[in-house]
């Protein structure tokens, strides 16, 4: 095993070659983590991300003697993001071939005349019209002849596209022409909106499917490179929070779009489940992005309304909140001569400008570094940190802004932190919680350095901070089910509705029974949660509802937790029938290590108050039930905990931090 590689906090046993280990990967913007399974034991390893993300996964795989992987990755998200996918026409059909450019009419801001909004993945000259039409019960009006599907395919392929999205109006009840469709262009990457998302609302039907096609060139031959490395199948973990056979998501890459921060939430409602914590806000502070979701009575929430550079990304996914606020984001003065912090990020090359790479401008790391809540080094002492390069950068930006040194330290500090709450006010309100009503669980390598301020400033009464935190979304990638999920759009009123309903369950549940035998060959343990989207007659928003008592009296009770109000004379119209699928996986958790007498340095900090001379507590070497009154730092190899003046701190069971932040 690689030096550094077994994480504090973690009991390791030597183990031999031979012995198999199934390894979580989380590749991020500047790190890519690694949590591993050994037995009983836990191992881990934090390597800098590479430019080629295959890279650093196979180094870490190869030095953790890997048997088997579950992987999260930002390949396709980056993709998007950077207009950096394939070449890809549109085919829709004719009439309508100005979907995608058209959109919704909503504006991002409703009063900013000059708004623009940003270019489809797929530009106009390369989407096409089919002549053909289905109406809105399924009924055939008019079919593709076979001269106008060869017209279309002679435009695809005149246009150099190397995948195509075909998206035609009510193909999710009638899928016959984008089927043929899709035949006729045999030798081509294809992406059909019946298989990709078989609901109604063409816009977001049409965007998914594009953006499917856009990513599926590069997720394919990242995915099949990976199988090559490796010499055999591995998971991938999905946006709705559960991995499938890289098989799978080679079908429909689309799914993991948002992977890597959905593997967090996964270990925070294991963790949840654990530890008796029902009610979370999960923190996820990286090198480049703040992650936040919410956990609420033990399951995580989930929304089919994500969007992506501007774009809808209908699928059920995590409903997770990013920003562009890590430890990498770079602090900068706009033209009004106001410090800002991100969302641009240093990444991992060149990286902070302690990591004495070649970076030149300021991040929120070397704020934190010149502060003295960071240490000499990261990594467990692999990537050593350069206190006099950070501080001459914070002297400079000092200069900029005309303010002391401490000032700009503690100023870069509340600006990144306002960012970062405002992000956690969006998902509370948009789910009518009260965050006294939760613990605020801070992972990441940044996360527990920053969670006090966020809980003090949203009046959240606790911090948790668990075992693994500097890689625990490679943990929740590791231990994610297998997950399937299926839906369908079905209109109707909900008193009309339950045959309809149970006749697509009954559909659904075969069809992954069927999946889980070909893929896993296990389809006993399956697990079945079965929902369905309700809407008052009328409305343009549903809400989901699981498929158990009364949908109505549920739905109006739910309807009025979010929007304050539920009318119990409106008529209640079913929308979409789900079902998700769930079959466990092996979960090992992990174990608190105790050194015999609890190691503790001292350095000075700055807070609000001053600089300080605080306790530096060793993790590792903190028993259960130790607790102490703040300032003091908690440090271990991947990340760094904070308790500030007038907080106190207590290690619970498992080795979980809860500090007790005072407002």
């Amino acid at each position: 095993m690689a030096p550094g590689s077994d994480l504090a906090g973690q009991r390791h046993e030597a183990s031999p070659p031979s012995s198999a280990v199934d390894v979580g990967v989380d590749v991020g913007g500047t790190f890519t983590d690694f949590v591993g399974f050994r037995g009983r034991d836990v191992v881990s390893l934090k390597l800098p991300s590479t430019r080629d993300p295959s890279v650093a996964v196979v180094e870490g795989l190869r030095a953790l003697e890997a048997a088997r992987m579950a992987h999260g990755t930002t390949v396709a998200t980056n993709a998007i993001l950077e207009r950096k996918g394939a070449r890809s026409a549109f085919v829709t059909t004719e009439g309508f071939e100005h979907l995608l450019l058209i959109g919704r009419q909503n504006r991002p801001s409703l009063y900013d005349l000059r708004i623009t909004r940003p270019a489809p993945p797929i530009p106009r000259e390369r989407c096409f019209g089919l002549r053909e039409r289905v109406d809105a019960r399924g009924r055939v009006l008019r079919s593709p002849t076979k001269r106008d599907l060869a017209e279309v395919v002679r435009k695809i392929r005149s246009s150099g596209a190397e995948s195509v999205a075909i998206s035609l109006l009510f193909s999710f009840l009638h899928p016959a022409h984008e089927q043929r469709l899709a035949k006729a262009l045999a030798g081509l990457s294809v992406s059909t909106s019946h298989e990709v998302l078989a609901e109604f609302r063409e816009f977001e039907r049409s965007s998914t499917t594009a953006l499917d096609a856009y990513v599926k060139p590069l997720v394919v031959r990242y995915l099949e490179g990976l199988e090559r490395s490796l010499h055999g199948d591995f998971y991938v973990m999905k946006s709705s929070g559960g991995v499938v056979s890289h098989r799978a998501v080679l079908r429909r890459p689309v799914d993991m779009v948002l992977s890597g921060p959905a593997g967090g939430v996964a270990a925070a409602v294991a963790l949840g489940r654990t530890t008796g914590h029902r009610n979370l806000l999960t923190f996820d502070m990286g090198g480049t992005s703040a992650d936040f979701s919410t956990i609420v009575g033990g399951s995580a929430s989930w929304t089919t309304e994500a969007m992506i550079d501007g774009f809808p990304l209908a699928l059920p996914v995590v409903d997770i909140e990013s920003v562009g606020a890590g430890g990498g984001s770079i602090a900068w003065v706009d033209a009004g001569r106001a410090l800002r912090v991100g969302p641009r990020s240093a990444g991992a090359e060149p990286g902070p400008i302690a990591y004495g790479k070649g970076g030149d401008q300021v991040t929120v790391s070397d704020a934190d570094l010149s502060g003295g809540v960071l240490g000499s080094s990261l990594l467990g002492g692999r990537l050593p940190l350069w206190l006099d390069l950070a501080t001459s950068g914070i002297a400079r930006l000092a200069d900029e802004v005309q303010l002391s040194p401490e000032e700009t330290i503690l100023g870069v500090q509340r600006v990144v932190r306002a960012t970062m709450a405002k992000a956690m006010r969006i998902i509370l309100a948009r789910r009518g919680l009260d965050p006294r009503d939760f613990a605020l669980l801070a992972f990441g390598g940044a996360g527990p350095m920053h969670a006090w301020a966020l809980a003090r400033e949203l009046r959240i009464p606790h911090v948790l901070v668990p075992l693994l935190p500097g890689a625990f979304s490679a943990y929740g990638i590791l231990i994610s089910p297998v997950q399937l999920e299926y839906s369908r759009t079905i209109v109707r009123p909900l008193d009309r509705a339950p045959s309809a309903i149970a006749d697509a369950v009954r559909a659904f549940r075969s069809r992954a029974r069927q999946a889980l035998h070909e893929e896993h060959g296990d389809a006993r343990r399956a697990m079945f949660q079965a929902s369905v989207d309700l809407r008052y007659r009328g409305q343009s928003y549903e809400i989901n509802i699981p498929l158990r008592g009364d949908l109505a009296r549920a739905f109006r009770r739910e309807h009025r937790q979010r929007y304050g109000y539920a009318a119990r004379e409106e008529p209640i119209e079913l929308v979409t029938v789900r079902l998700t699928v769930r079959l466990p996986r092996p979960v090992t958790l992990p174990r608190s290590r105790e050194g015999p007498v609890p190691k503790v340095g001292r350095r000075r900090v700055l807070f609000d108050e001053g600089w300080s001379n605080v306790p530096v507590f060793d993790r590792d070497s903190l028993p259960v039930g130790f607790h102490e009154d703040g300032p003091a730092i908690v440090s271990e190899d991947h990340a760094t905990t904070v308790v500030p003046p007038g907080a106190k701190f207590r290690i619970q069971a498992r080795g979980l931090i809860e500090i007790e932040v005072t407002p």
